[in-house]
């Protein structure tokens, strides 16, 4: 079975509206939490935030985890 969100293009736009701050949870709470990675796992993270534009590294893990939702049938988008 193929990904549900596996296009270019439609990651193009999850990318577009994570830097345009238009996809975010109503009502959250921020939350500060230490996350540790090795410094592959960094390496890809940023790949990933440099690759899609993204203005830090929060704004590439969020990227991360709604392409990973999406995929999963999770959400949306």
């Amino acid at each position: 079975m193929g990904a549900i969100y596996d296009t270019e293009q439609d990651r193009t736009l999850l990318a577009e509206k994570i830097r345009n701050e238009k996809l975010r949870v109503q009502h959250e709470d921020k939350v500060h939490k230490t996350l540790t990675f090795t410094i592959s796992e960094f390496a890809l993270l940023e790949q990933v935030r440099g690759k899609h534009q993204l203005k830090d590294l929060t704004q590439g893990m969020l990227f991360c985890i709604w392409n990973t939702a999406i995929e999963e049938g999770l959400e949306t988008g």
